[in-house]
This record gives structure tokens, sequence and C-alpha cells, in this order.
């Protein structure tokens, strides 16, 4: 899903980019997650933060933490 399908006032989008770039940069050098293929975790975790942003979330650290511990809860279940 990228942003640019998404519904969101221009605020909001920006909070979901901030968010994502905040992270990405976890993520993409997480031990349990880095090794898993770039381009899927970086569509599941614009889902995440998309999802947790259409759900009402406006804090930039919740949204960001929130898709970090959703990408981790899949990969323990994996």
């Amino acid at each position: 899903m990228a942003l640019k399908e998404l519904d969101f006032d221009l605020q909001t989008a920006d909070l979901v980019r901030t968010a994502f770039d905040k992270s990405w940069q976890f993520v993409k050098s997480d031990p349990e997650l880095a090794h898993n293929d770039r381009e899927e975790m970086r569509a599941l975790l614009t889902k995440h933060i998309a999802r947790f942003a259409h759900n009402g979330e406006r804090d930039l650290w919740r949204l960001a933490n929130s898709a970090i511990g959703q990408l981790r809860r899949e990969r323990s279940a994996a």
C-alpha cells in the first residue's frame, strides 16, 4: 500500500511519512527484522502505520512503535 493511495489529509500524511522514516531507521538495522525481505518489510511497515493512523492514532512515536511491534509479532508467529 503506497502512501499516495491512502486517503489522509496533508497533516496526517506528513505524520505517517515521518513515522515511517523514524521506524524504518530502526527496522532496517534490527537483528530480528533486518534479515527479512526489505521491500516486504517496507510495505508491511507502511500498511501498519497507515492502519493505526486510520484508527485515529496521531502520536508520532506511538505510530512508529506500534508498527514495529506489529512487525515483531508477525515475525514471531511465522
